[in-house]
């Protein structure tokens, strides 16, 4: 519960990357899903952008429509209602489930402002909350079967026992390494790890380096390699 001191002290601090003032309710799903898609903050409905206290009057029914609002973004967002003298204040928590998304796209807290979100933008919370794997994500400049090496192929299916009762193109694609789209294959980032010809030309980091060092101490290093290939290669 909020104290008139306490939105004396929100008012005189300002908009901030975690507080929102807003005169009414228009937009409001943009605000509530760019905080979810950020730390979390809170909305305060009834005062404008220059600090000055417009009130809105506060019903069950203006309650029932913002919990609708966050209620249908997607996924839904958890917030929580005051009121502090005619000002309604949507607390909303931090998803934990992003990232979240409203009638007009997805958006973000960006300082004071919630900005909508671009494509990139989008991938990059998808990646970064464990939504998109690195494995899983298509390799563009990979070309089937111009860069794929059928030998590391057979030499998986050897190592796993599969045998090949099925074309070379359903293998990979029931391996979960290649998707088939109007007859093109296209290769995962698995896939171009365990099957490409050059595994560092799309994946310039995929190399394990190994030191020999003179002592136990670690400073003087008598050798040092780089090992490229493939995961088997790399780990033999």
């Amino acid at each position: 519960m909020y104290t008139e001191k306490e939105l004396k002290f929100i008012l005189q601090e300002g908009e901030g990357y975690k507080v929102e003032f807003k005169e009414n309710v228009s937009n409001i799903d943009r605000d509530i899903v760019a905080f979810a898609n950020s730390s979390g903050g809170k909305i305060f409905v009834g005062i404008t952008d220059d600090k000055k206290i417009l009130g809105i009057e506060v019903t069950n029914k203006l309650k029932s429509l913002i919990q609708d609002i966050a209620n249908n973004c997607d996924p839904k967002v958890t917030i929580i209602l005051w009121e502090v003298h005619n000002v309604l204040i949507i607390e909303v928590r931090e998803g934990t489930d992003k990232p979240y998304k409203c009638a007009s796209g997805f958006y973000k807290r960006m300082g004071a402002n919630s900005q909508k979100l671009n494509r990139d933008e989008i991938l990059d919370i998808f990646k970064s909350e464990g939504k998109i794997r690195f494995d899983e994500i298509v390799e563009p400049k990979f070309k089937y079967p111009k860069d794929f090496d059928s030998r590391k192929l057979n030499r998986f299916l050897a190592l796993a026992g599969i045998s090949r009762p099925t074309s070379i193109e359903n293998i990979l694609v029931n391996l979960g390494v290649a998707e088939k789209q109007e007859r093109t294959l296209y290769f995962n980032n698995a896939g171009v790890l365990f099957f490409a010809k050059e595994q560092q030309r799309f994946v310039p980091w995929a190399v394990f380096t190994v030191a020999l060092f003179k002592d136990k101490v670690g400073v003087d290093i008598i050798d040092r390699k780089e090992i490229q290939g493939g995961l088997f290669e790399i780990v033999e």
